[in-house]
């Protein structure tokens, strides 16, 4: 019977049928739908049925995580994955508000469930095939978004209640694009000691990440193929040799 169950849920998680797609697309939704709760809730005062929300959130979060847990290949390496941790404390994080009343605190770790907006962009990989052609793309793509939702929340839970200049989650993201850009206005601002050093942070890391889409986006595309004989793992769509080595290799092509 167990044998039978695992069987059920690696078919829905690596699965190539309709269903597996199917459900994979749903958990995509809604992974969309949670993170836009977070969004929406980031400064709300707990009510009972908030707190409600959370606790269902924080079950079906611990059941999927468990799912992931139970048929993975290295269940250890798994549980001590980057992915796996953060997503233990958004669990955590969620379950916690029964008990703690920081609630500030407790948000700013749930925007760590940002950092699963990577692995929605690989579920949409495997939903969607056409997702692959543009991986690197996508990639490049996730994780500036990620990076700037999360700086994003951290400045509208941090500043909203003192910043008169914050008083809705769009002035945060405003200020966090214009950050990153360097443009600075300098109509927002945050001027407490925590808030500059968030500002240097954002300029440095995103500036980093938003040049590295724009060469993603730019750069001639590449195929994912490791070359058995040197390891050259990015070659040009139409190669048949290895540039590196001269090795032949076999990618997979359409024809076109």
């Amino acid at each position: 019977m167990a044998g039978n169950l695992k069987s059920s849920i690696e078919y829905l998680y690596r699965g190539t049928g309709s269903a597996a797609k199917l459900f994979r697309g749903a958990l995509v939704v809604f992974d969309i739908v949670t993170i836009g709760y977070f969004l929406a809730t980031a400064i709300k005062e707990l009510t009972p049925l908030l707190l409600a929300i959370d606790v269902t959130l924080g079950s079906v979060f611990a059941i999927e995580f468990a799912m992931r847990l139970w048929i993975a290949r290295d269940r250890r390496r798994y549980l001590l994955s980057w992915n796996s941790l953060t997503e233990i404390v958004v669990i955590l994080t969620l379950f916690a508000a029964v008990f703690v009343q920081n609630l500030a605190f407790l948000r700013i770790l749930r925007t760590l469930r940002f950092l699963q907006s990577i692995r929605v962009a690989n579920d949409l990989k495997s939903v969607w095939p056409k997702f692959a052609e543009i991986e690197h793309v996508v990639d490049a793509a996730a994780n500036l978004l990620v990076f700037i939702f999360i700086v994003t929340s951290l400045v509208w839970v941090l500043e909203a209640k003192t910043n008169p200049h914050i008083t809705e989650y769009v002035d945060a993201l405003y200020f966090t694009i214009t950050t990153l850009t360097t443009t600075g206005f300098g109509d927002i601002v945050l001027e407490d000691q925590p808030g500059r050093w968030l500002t240097i942070a954002i300029m440095v890391v995103g500036v980093a990440l938003f040049l590295r889409l724009v060469q993603q986006v730019f750069r001639p595309r590449k195929i994912h193929y490791v070359c058995e004989h040197c390891g050259l793992s990015l070659h040009d769509p139409d190669a048949s040799h290895c540039k590196h080595c001269g090795n032949v290799i076999f990618i997979q092509t359409e024809g076109t």
